[in-house]
């Protein structure tokens, strides 16, 4: 997620001539059937690439704050690889590609910073069902008395007045003067917003540990939020979390997989699901699954 970023990587200049045409992408899978087999062979196609660190994804050429392309296929964070892969799976050109790209990455699809789904809980969730590109599962899964809520103030305004000189993604010849102002401007921006509650059902990781027959249940396909509920990181943007990440469930071997664009790791990789979320029971923060379905 870009809200993380604290390492630059470049900027983002696509070279590879595979990875600026989406259209010789989207012909190595034309004869897959069917959106999640799609999902699975398009994100399998990306293992081993570099995780983004500070979001490779902005508005494009041109964007006030954000000049990192509108798509690329060579660096991911966990939310822009997610992304892609549905868009990618529900595209047959690269006008479909693009067009899924900006309904699920904005409000609307309208590519603007201030509308973009930059919170999983308050924009990306819920924005994504409205606009009836996924659809939540968990009550699918468990019981209503397995899941618990997740609750928050998200507070925009104070994520707006955090961000500094070092976010700014500008690659037009924009001064140090003018990216000063620039950097002010975009603090003002918070004052088109307040704090909301966000809140989001998940279903616990010592649930799921537990009792591990529950995984059976998930589909091939399946989209994974990870939930953090009330999780304080003012310090480091400016508003509490419910969501840390997000990545992919696949059944592969007969065993439920994670693929996702992983921080800790640096590469988009995949690990058996249940491994994986072992090593989060009783965590602190880290409580809980929130399961999704492209629909």
């Amino acid at each position: 997620m870009k809200l993380f970023a604290l390492i630059f990587i470049g900027s983002f200049l696509i070279t590879n001539t595979w990875a600026n045409d989406v259209d010789s992408i989207l012909g190595r899978f034309d004869s897959v059937m069917g959106q999640e087999e799609r999902m699975f062979k398009f994100s399998e196609t990306f293992l081993g690439l570099p995780y983004g660190f500070t979001g490779p994804l902005g508005e494009g050429a041109g964007a006030l704050y954000d000049q990192d392309p509108l798509y690329r296929f060579d660096t991911f964070d966990c939310t822009t690889y997610v992304e892609t892969i549905v868009s990618l799976a529900l595209s047959q050109n690269s006008d479909e590609f693009l067009t899924n790209m900006n309904h699920i990455r904005y409000q609307d699809g309208t590519i603007d910073y201030t509308l973009r789904n930059h919170f999983p809980s308050l924009d990306w969730v819920p924005n994504n069902v409205r606009n009836g590109y996924l659809e939540e599962i968990n009550r699918e899964i468990v019981d209503a008395k397995d899941i618990k809520l997740a609750e928050t103030i998200l507070d925009k305004p104070g994520y707006y007045n955090f961000l500094k000189l070092i976010d700014l993604r500008l690659y037009d010849g924009t001064t140090d003067e003018e990216k000063v102002e620039r950097v002010k401007q975009w603090n003002r921006e918070g004052d088109k917003f307040s704090p909301e509650r966000a809140t989001i059902e998940y279903i616990p990781i010592n649930t799921i540990v537990d009792r591990p027959a529950i995984l059976n249940k998930i589909a091939h396909g399946t989209i994974v939020n990870f939930v953090r509920p009330n999780w304080d990181t003012r310090a480091i943007q400016g508003t509490r979390m419910n969501v840390s990440h997000q990545g992919f469930l696949f059944i592969k071997n007969k065993k439920l997989i994670l693929r996702h664009a992983s921080s800790g790791d640096k590469f988009v990789v995949e690990t058996v699901f249940l491994d994986y979320l072992k090593k989060f029971y009783n965590h602190p923060t880290l409580k809980g699954i929130h399961l999704m379905r492209v629909r």
